[in-house]
């Protein structure tokens, strides 16, 4: 067993021998990168491949979730050492129902084994979005269906006469948000409509 002095010389020592390029992941990565011109990155499956490698030890890697096997997914690479950027499509929003990926751009400085996400909210559209809803005459509809008293799939009817509209009948199925906002435009036109009739 190593005495404490000593284990405490070894960590230190650790991130300095990284830095010098002795890690083998890393020391693999930066001769790749050197034989190639500053600019964009062509053969980026080779450049992911690489820099997954030793993807655990720049500080700041675990930001927005990020992890090495995401690198599959890197594109627009960009060289200027010891400087490296890229271009992450993010598809956890997809999985919520979204029909675009967020583009997140990465930078990782292979000197000071550093790495940053910068969030500037760009997106791709991966499918077709959802066709735009008027409310107003969903709310008109239901309205009219209230007045009346009759029964119908979206309502409650409680034994005192008064209705609870099920929005999940509404609008069944969709992204998150976009659904949220569908049931706020239309729960204000039918209060507004049901207000009116008295």
């Amino acid at each position: 067993m190593l005495p404490i002095p000593r284990l405490n010389r070894i960590k230190a020592k650790t991130r300095e021998t990284d830095v010098d390029g002795e890690n083998p992941a890393l020391q693999l990565l930066r001769r790749h990168l050197a034989v190639l011109a500053p600019g964009a990155l062509a053969d980026i499956g080779k450049l992911a491949a690489l820099l997954a490698g030793g993807w655990h030890q720049f500080e700041g890697t675990h930001a927005q979730g990020m992890h090495a096997g995401k690198l599959a997914r890197m594109e627009a690479a960009h060289g200027e050492p010891p400087l490296l950027s890229f271009t992450i499509g993010r598809h956890s929003a997809m999985a919520l129902g979204s029909t675009r990926a967020e583009l997140q751009r990465w930078r990782l400085d292979l000197r000071r084994l550093q790495a940053s996400c910068i969030k500037d909210r760009e997106y791709r559209q991966l499918r077709q979005r959802a066709e735009p809803v008027k409310t107003e005459p969903m709310a008109a509809e239901l309205a009219e269906t209230i007045s009346e008293g009759r029964a119908d799939e979206r309502l409650k009817w409680g034994h005192d006469g008064t209705v609870r509209v099920v929005l999940t009948k509404v609008f069944p199925y969709g992204y998150m948000q976009t659904i949220a906002g569908r049931r706020k435009r239309f729960r204000a036109a039918l209060t507004e409509l049901l207000a009116a009739r008295g």
